[in-house]
């Protein structure tokens, strides 16, 4: 027995209080991590617990969620203590006391984070303090700190030779290590499919912030044809998906991250998934952070939806599980869909929708892989350059200029620039993908099906100085960098080789909704019709402020952040819409307008004194900048929205 005859509480606390002791401190780093860090999706998350929601839900997170999982951690630690301890000290069960108990189990939970840690390094940076400490001492002192109470209780032993002792530590940071790597190794929990037995017609793969450039630099070898010049209707993930269910661009080319209250008393206005439902397709969506696509409370015509968690939890869930690792891996086996935190596999959502898909005759896969920050695991910091040298701190990027600090512009480094993290990430992400892509036309199931890969838009990273970027952003502006999106089209009216050169045809993410509804229509949905759809394509957005990013270089229209934030209402089930003060009617009369011909595209964007800034760039190079007048910025306005006008479903 672990308690012998006479209960003593001090055994009972030791191993009861192991788990939520360390939980405990590895909460107050996060608190204070949020605390100190004010920007990005840090800032986010520390501002929203100011509201009762958030809150509530931060409560039934630390309790029903972090401390089970941690509690029982912490007795499997001491289970995994205890045993190999009887070894060297035969009479342990019967002997132990309550501090062996919480200073065995403590030193095997840091161990275990530690293993977790020595995959993802730049996870550290969540840790106030320890984050300052370059990672050739970090990992030593960690180390050191985790064996520090074992190697005391074993050399106060006595009769236990040292080949005993060194037997019993090496058994324990095996045990140990197991408690970081069991829940990789189990096969993930998997939910029920659907079923079905028609074959897929339309598969859309979509990777969230997928540049052009970079894509089209890592993804030479996937089978399909490569479009160079293809772009999206609006850089704001939520609502360029509903503009390709077959949403109105007018309507969806304003608005923001959440849905807007009249948006939820729309609810069949999604032409396209209700004729694909009308017609037996059963479209199915899944995305692996539903934070993003705001369909929580909502009515869709969708035969499955399936996300980690629903509404605005995906937010806390992706980004506060680095806080808390031991969670972060199981979350990977238990939840619903694969998740995006640091220690997910970059291959496991667009696996699990596959699967899920089959049955489907419209199957969709959203993945938020690439969302910022990035924490670069081991193998991808190789890739940065000589990585040890440098603190934790190094690798956190900058969401906003107030944060950059004269230090930050002194060190800046090539090998921190979260601009290459993006680049790493995104890489690791399609190295992870193709071989289930480039197979997709063998599967029965899709091999028939118009197939895509695509990005709903690009990624900007701000530069503060030449040598210093912040992290990507998107939603905030129409540019280049994140109008210009990704499309490879494979299958039938397409191609099933790898093609060296990308297509130079200007082609819009308004040419693959008409592509859809082509296939719906049991019509031709080929390359001659994407590429004649868009011979020009439109942009239109109600943007937000960027002086976050910097000083502006002209005062625009646009709609500040924090009126945004006061307008949005949360609540404790998930369910995340915005209540504007203006119609989209007003709200629309400030909206900045694009297009593009080739790689020639021209942002149109009004000045709060009136008048309009027109930018053009080749590629992501500014060609020509100059102002025009009220007049000359209404006509183009116009002539934009006559495009979104004639391309809306009838």
């Amino acid at each position: 027995m672990l308690v012998d005859a006479k209960v003593r509480p001090t055994r009972v606390l030791g191993f009861l209080l192991v788990g939520p002791l360390f939980l405990l401190a590895l909460g107050l780093l996060a608190f204070l991590h949020f605390r100190l860090d004010k920007g990005g999706i840090s800032g986010f998350i520390s501002d929203a617990f100011a509201l009762r929601p958030i809150r509530q839900f931060g409560w039934q997170f630390g309790l029903q969620i972090l401390l089970p999982i941690y509690f029982g951690a912490g007795i499997l630690a001491w289970l995994t203590a205890i045993l190999p301890g009887t070894l060297a000290r035969p009479g342990l069960l019967r002997e132990w006391r309550g501090r062996d108990a919480l200073g065995l189990g403590c030193s095997a939970l840091l161990w275990a984070h530690l293993v977790l840690w020595w995959q993802v390094p730049t996870a550290l940076w969540v840790l106030p303090g320890l984050r300052t400490i370059p990672f050739v001492l970090l990992f030593p002192c960690l180390a050191a700190l985790a064996l520090f109470y074992p190697i005391l209780w074993l050399s106060r032993l006595k009769g236990a030779g040292t080949p005993r002792r060194g037997a019993v530590l090496v058994c324990w940071l095996l045990l140990w290590s197991g408690l970081a790597l069991v829940p990789q190794w189990l096969p993930r929990l998997k939910s029920e499919a659907r079923g079905g037995d028609q074959p897929c017609k339309v598969l859309i793969l979509g990777i969230d912030g997928l540049r052009s450039d970079t894509f089209l630099q890592e993804a030479d070898n996937y089978k399909g044809i490569r479009y160079r010049n293809a772009y999206t209707v609006i850089p704001a993930t939520r609502l360029l998906w509903h503009i390709l269910w077959g949403g109105d661009p007018m309507t969806y080319t304003i608005g923001h991250a959440a849905p807007s209250k009249e948006e939820y008393a729309q609810t069949h206005n999604l032409t396209l998934l209700r004729e694909a439902t009308v017609k037996g397709l059963k479209p199915r969506f899944y995305i692996d952070d539903g934070g993003t696509i705001g369909t929580a409370g909502r009515h869709l015509d969708l035969d499955d939806i399936l996300m980690p968690a629903t509404g605005w939890e995906n937010f806390v869930n992706s980004n506060l599980a680095v806080n808390f690792p031991l969670y972060a891996v199981w979350e990977n086996n238990l939840k619903p869909f694969p998740t995006t935190n640091p220690w997910a596999a970059l291959d496991a959502g667009v696996k699990e929708a596959l699967r899920l898909g089959r049955g489907s005759g419209w199957v969709m896969f959203h993945s938020c892989l690439a969302h910022q920050p990035i924490f670069l695991t081991r193998r991808e910091l190789a890739r940065t350059g000589r990585w040890w040298p440098l603190a934790p701190i190094d690798y956190e990027p900058r969401a906003t200029i107030d944060q950059v600090t004269p230090k930050d512009l002194l060190r800046a480094d090539r090998r921190t620039n979260p601009f290459l993290a993006y680049q790493i990430r995104m890489a690791s992400i399609l190295q992870a993908w193709k071989p289930i892509w480039n197979t997709l036309d063998q599967d029965p199931q899709y091999r028939s099906a118009v197939r895509v890969l695509f990005s709903d838009h690009g990624e900007r990273f701000h530069f503060v100085t030449s040598g210093f970027q912040l992290q990507g952003v998107h939603g905030f502006n129409l540019d280049p960098w994140e109008c210009r999106s990704t499309m490879l089209m494979a299958g039938p009216g397409f191609s099933d080789a790898v093609i060296p050169a990308p297509r130079e045809a200007t082609v819009s993410i308004l040419g693959l909704r008409d592509g859809i509804d082509q296939v719906l229509k049991g019509k031709v949905f080929d390359a001659a019709f994407l590429e004649s759809r868009t011979p020009k394509a439109p942009f239109r957005y109600h943007t937000l402020a960027t002086d976050a990013f910097g000083p502006e270089a002209y005062h625009y229209r646009s709609e500040p952040e924090q009126d945004l934030a006061i307008s949005t209402y949360l609540g404790p089930g998930g369910l995340w819409f915005t209540s504007y003060k203006k119609s989209a009617q007003e709200r629309a009369k400030d909206a900045s307008v694009g297009y593009a011909v080739g790689s020639l595209s021209t942002y149109i964007k009004p000045l709060v004194g009136g008048g309009a800034m027109e930018s053009s760039y080749r590629g992501y190079d500014l060609v020509e900048e100059h102002a025009i007048d009220e007049p000359a910025f209404q006509k183009a306005k116009k002539d934009v929205e006559q495009i979104l006008i004639a391309d809306s479903l009838k």
